[in-house]
Protein backbone atom coordinates (compact mmCIF):
# COMPACT_ATOMS: atom_id res chain seq x y z
CA UNK A 1 0.00 0.00 0.00
CA UNK A 2 1.37 3.51 -1.15
CA UNK A 3 1.82 5.87 1.79
CA UNK A 4 0.02 9.02 1.94
CA UNK A 5 2.65 10.74 0.78
CA UNK A 6 3.72 8.86 -2.45
CA UNK A 7 -0.37 8.69 -3.49
CA UNK A 8 -0.70 12.85 -3.52
CA UNK A 9 2.84 13.24 -4.87
CA UNK A 10 1.72 10.87 -7.84
CA UNK A 11 -1.49 12.96 -8.43
CA UNK A 12 -0.05 14.86 -10.58
CA UNK A 13 -3.40 16.19 -11.70
CA UNK A 14 -5.31 16.98 -8.54
CA UNK A 15 -4.94 19.55 -5.93
CA UNK A 16 -2.68 18.13 -3.17
CA UNK A 17 0.56 18.20 -1.60
CA UNK A 18 3.00 15.74 -0.83
CA UNK A 19 4.56 15.34 2.36
CA UNK A 20 7.68 14.13 4.16
CA UNK A 21 7.95 13.91 8.12
CA UNK A 22 10.34 14.02 10.63
CA UNK A 23 10.76 15.24 14.26
CA UNK A 24 11.95 18.27 15.85
CA UNK A 25 11.01 20.79 18.39
CA UNK A 26 8.48 23.45 17.72
CA UNK A 27 9.42 27.29 19.63
CA UNK A 28 5.87 28.08 22.10
CA UNK A 29 3.59 30.31 19.84
CA UNK A 30 4.55 28.21 16.72
CA UNK A 31 2.16 26.43 14.54
CA UNK A 32 5.39 25.42 12.29
CA UNK A 33 8.80 26.57 11.73
CA UNK A 34 10.13 26.41 8.14
CA UNK A 35 13.39 26.34 7.55
CA UNK A 36 14.62 29.16 9.64
CA UNK A 37 11.36 31.09 9.45
CA UNK A 38 8.53 30.67 12.18
CA UNK A 39 4.67 30.92 10.93
CA UNK A 40 3.11 31.56 14.74
CA UNK A 41 -0.41 30.38 15.74
CA UNK A 42 -1.58 33.80 15.66
CA UNK A 43 -1.19 34.40 12.25
CA UNK A 44 -1.97 30.66 11.15
CA UNK A 45 -5.55 32.12 13.14
CA UNK A 46 -5.84 35.06 10.91
CA UNK A 47 -5.30 33.33 7.80
CA UNK A 48 -8.09 31.08 8.53
CA UNK A 49 -10.17 33.78 9.22
CA UNK A 50 -9.30 35.44 6.02
CA UNK A 51 -9.99 32.14 4.27
CA UNK A 52 -13.60 32.17 5.69
CA UNK A 53 -13.93 35.71 4.64
CA UNK A 54 -12.83 34.78 1.38
CA UNK A 55 -15.42 31.86 1.34
CA UNK A 56 -18.07 34.18 2.21
CA UNK A 57 -17.50 36.89 -0.27
CA UNK A 58 -17.28 34.26 -2.87
CA UNK A 59 -20.39 32.60 -1.89
CA UNK A 60 -18.84 29.13 -1.39
CA UNK A 61 -19.96 27.64 2.22
CA UNK A 62 -17.51 26.19 4.03
CA UNK A 63 -19.63 22.85 4.47
CA UNK A 64 -19.03 21.88 0.43
CA UNK A 65 -15.20 22.03 0.99
CA UNK A 66 -14.04 18.87 0.04
CA UNK A 67 -10.26 18.85 2.18
CA UNK A 68 -8.70 16.28 3.59
CA UNK A 69 -7.92 17.87 6.89
CA UNK A 70 -9.58 20.05 9.06
CA UNK A 71 -9.72 23.89 7.97
CA UNK A 72 -6.43 25.31 10.39
CA UNK A 73 -4.37 22.18 9.10
CA UNK A 74 -5.52 22.80 5.67
CA UNK A 75 -4.23 26.46 6.00
CA UNK A 76 -1.39 25.41 7.55
CA UNK A 77 -0.03 23.17 5.07
CA UNK A 78 -0.41 25.27 2.29
CA UNK A 79 1.48 27.97 4.02
CA UNK A 80 4.26 25.66 5.00
CA UNK A 81 4.67 24.15 1.28
CA UNK A 82 4.33 27.39 -0.14
CA UNK A 83 6.89 29.00 1.62
CA UNK A 84 9.49 25.61 1.79
CA UNK A 85 9.43 25.53 -2.01
CA UNK A 86 10.18 29.45 -2.29
CA UNK A 87 13.23 28.98 0.09
CA UNK A 88 14.23 25.79 -1.51
CA UNK A 89 14.18 27.67 -5.38
CA UNK A 90 15.72 30.41 -3.77
CA UNK A 91 18.36 28.57 -2.75
CA UNK A 92 19.34 26.76 -5.81
CA UNK A 93 18.39 30.37 -7.85
CA UNK A 94 15.46 28.91 -9.07
CA UNK A 95 12.31 31.80 -9.13
CA UNK A 96 8.88 32.56 -10.51
CA UNK A 97 7.90 35.57 -12.34
CA UNK A 98 4.85 37.29 -12.26
CA UNK A 99 4.05 36.76 -15.70
CA UNK A 100 4.51 32.94 -14.98
CA UNK A 101 2.06 32.82 -11.54
CA UNK A 102 -0.18 34.82 -14.13
CA UNK A 103 -0.15 32.54 -16.84
CA UNK A 104 -1.30 29.50 -14.49
CA UNK A 105 -4.49 31.26 -13.88
CA UNK A 106 -4.90 32.29 -17.10
CA UNK A 107 -4.78 28.85 -18.29
CA UNK A 108 -7.14 28.08 -15.41
CA UNK A 109 -9.58 30.86 -16.25
CA UNK A 110 -8.21 33.97 -15.08
CA UNK A 111 -7.67 35.43 -11.77
CA UNK A 112 -11.68 35.52 -10.97
CA UNK A 113 -12.42 31.85 -11.76
CA UNK A 114 -9.01 30.60 -10.27
CA UNK A 115 -9.72 32.59 -6.98
CA UNK A 116 -12.42 30.20 -6.54
CA UNK A 117 -10.48 27.22 -7.20
CA UNK A 118 -8.02 28.22 -4.82
CA UNK A 119 -10.47 28.77 -2.04
CA UNK A 120 -12.29 25.60 -2.70
CA UNK A 121 -9.15 24.04 -1.73
CA UNK A 122 -8.07 26.19 1.31
CA UNK A 123 -6.16 28.49 -0.46
CA UNK A 124 -6.93 32.39 1.32
CA UNK A 125 -6.22 35.13 -1.79
CA UNK A 126 -3.68 36.75 0.48
CA UNK A 127 -2.02 33.36 0.21
CA UNK A 128 -2.79 32.87 -3.59
CA UNK A 129 -0.13 33.85 -5.51
CA UNK A 130 2.86 33.07 -3.04
CA UNK A 131 1.32 28.88 -4.06
CA UNK A 132 1.11 29.45 -7.07
CA UNK A 133 4.91 30.46 -7.56
CA UNK A 134 5.88 27.72 -5.13
CA UNK A 135 4.11 25.38 -7.78
CA UNK A 136 6.70 26.76 -10.63
CA UNK A 137 9.11 26.88 -8.63
CA UNK A 138 8.66 23.17 -7.93
CA UNK A 139 7.84 22.58 -11.37
CA UNK A 140 10.97 24.03 -12.38
CA UNK A 141 12.80 22.15 -9.94
CA UNK A 142 11.40 18.76 -10.74
CA UNK A 143 12.69 19.72 -14.49
CA UNK A 144 16.32 20.36 -13.64
CA UNK A 145 15.76 17.00 -12.07
CA UNK A 146 15.04 15.10 -14.96
CA UNK A 147 10.91 15.24 -15.13
CA UNK A 148 10.03 14.43 -19.26
CA UNK A 149 6.58 14.35 -20.87
CA UNK A 150 5.85 10.83 -19.11
CA UNK A 151 4.32 10.26 -15.60
CA UNK A 152 7.15 8.22 -14.10
CA UNK A 153 9.32 10.47 -14.64
CA UNK A 154 7.28 13.59 -13.53
CA UNK A 155 6.79 11.35 -10.28
CA UNK A 156 10.22 10.27 -9.74
CA UNK A 157 11.95 13.61 -10.10
CA UNK A 158 8.88 15.18 -7.81
CA UNK A 159 10.20 12.91 -5.45
CA UNK A 160 13.58 14.03 -5.81
CA UNK A 161 12.40 17.85 -4.96
CA UNK A 162 10.36 16.61 -2.27
CA UNK A 163 13.58 14.81 -0.41
CA UNK A 164 15.88 17.77 -1.27
CA UNK A 165 13.21 20.18 0.40
CA UNK A 166 12.34 18.22 3.28
CA UNK A 167 16.51 18.34 4.07
CA UNK A 168 17.38 21.88 2.97
CA UNK A 169 14.45 23.42 4.03
CA UNK A 170 12.56 21.75 7.19
CA UNK A 171 9.24 21.80 8.62
CA UNK A 172 8.29 21.24 11.41
CA UNK A 173 4.74 21.47 13.09
CA UNK A 174 3.15 22.10 16.25
CA UNK A 175 2.00 19.27 17.81
CA UNK A 176 -1.09 21.32 18.82
CA UNK A 177 -2.11 20.88 14.94
CA UNK A 178 -2.20 17.04 14.92
CA UNK A 179 0.79 14.26 14.34
CA UNK A 180 1.99 13.92 10.74
CA UNK A 181 1.35 10.47 10.10
CA UNK A 182 3.11 9.51 6.50
CA UNK A 183 0.26 6.86 5.50
CA UNK A 184 -2.75 8.56 7.09
CA UNK A 185 -1.54 12.93 6.85
CA UNK A 186 -2.84 14.73 9.99
CA UNK A 187 -4.13 12.50 12.39
CA UNK A 188 -5.29 13.63 15.79
CA UNK A 189 -2.65 13.69 18.91
CA UNK A 190 -4.52 12.36 22.34
CA UNK A 191 -1.88 14.43 24.03
CA UNK A 192 -3.46 17.85 22.61
CA UNK A 193 -6.92 16.95 21.13
CA UNK A 194 -7.94 17.97 17.60
CA UNK A 195 -6.34 20.93 15.59
CA UNK A 196 -6.83 24.43 16.89
CA UNK A 197 -9.46 26.01 15.09
CA UNK A 198 -9.16 30.17 14.82
CA UNK A 199 -11.60 32.05 17.46
CA UNK A 200 -13.93 34.16 16.40
CA UNK A 201 -13.46 37.77 15.27
CA UNK A 202 -12.02 39.61 18.47
CA UNK A 203 -11.41 36.29 20.47
CA UNK A 204 -7.75 36.06 21.79
CA UNK A 205 -5.73 33.66 19.95
CA UNK A 206 -4.79 30.71 21.84
CA UNK A 207 -1.03 30.30 21.30
CA UNK A 208 0.19 27.02 20.41
CA UNK A 209 1.72 24.77 23.38
CA UNK A 210 5.60 24.15 24.11
CA UNK A 211 6.77 21.33 21.75
CA UNK A 212 8.06 18.03 22.28
CA UNK A 213 8.61 16.17 19.84
CA UNK A 214 6.62 17.81 16.67
CA UNK A 215 6.41 15.96 13.44
CA UNK A 216 7.82 17.72 10.48
CA UNK A 217 6.59 18.11 6.91
CA UNK A 218 7.66 19.34 3.74
CA UNK A 219 5.51 19.31 0.96
CA UNK A 220 4.87 19.21 -2.90
CA UNK A 221 2.01 21.86 -4.14
CA UNK A 222 0.24 20.72 -7.21
CA UNK A 223 -1.61 23.45 -9.14
CA UNK A 224 -5.53 23.35 -7.92
CA UNK A 225 -7.06 22.38 -11.51
CA UNK A 226 -10.46 24.23 -12.29
CA UNK A 227 -13.58 21.76 -11.47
Amino acid sequence: MKSYRVRVAVALAATGIAVTACGGPVQAGSAAIVGKERITSSELNDEVRALRADLAANKIPEGQLQLSFSLPQTVLLNMTTSRQFQELGRSKGVTATDREVDDIAVAQGGWDQFNKVLLSNGIPLDEGRGFVRAVVVRNKLAQQSGAGQDQESQQAAIQKVIQEADSTVPVRYSPRYGKFDPQQGFVADDRFGSAGEAPAAGAPAAEAPAGEGAPAAGGAPDTPQAG
